[in-house]
């Protein structure tokens, strides 16, 4: 059995929201880790796991903000 962090945790329960899964043209079941979910070519899932891992490595609010608006200004 696969270990399971806290942040993979936190990943599933933000991206269960069914109104984001809408939103965000997303199937849970293609997304195994937060490392694939950084990784992944939909930006909804990509921002959300880049927010949850920052805030796990101890970013600040300001240094997320920055990079999500920065990723998202490129990729969307």
């Amino acid at each position: 059995m696969a270990l399971i962090s806290n942040s993979d945790k936190m990943l599933a329960a933000v991206l269960m929201c069914p109104e984001l899964m809408k939103f965000g043209n997303y199937d849970m079941r293609d997304i195994s880790s937060i490392y694939q979910a950084v990784n992944s070519d939909n930006y909804v899932v990509s921002a959300v796991a880049r927010i949850i891992m920052r805030t796990s490595e101890g970013a600040s609010e300001n240094e997320i903000y920055k990079e999500i608006t920065d990723f998202l200004k490129k990729n969307v």
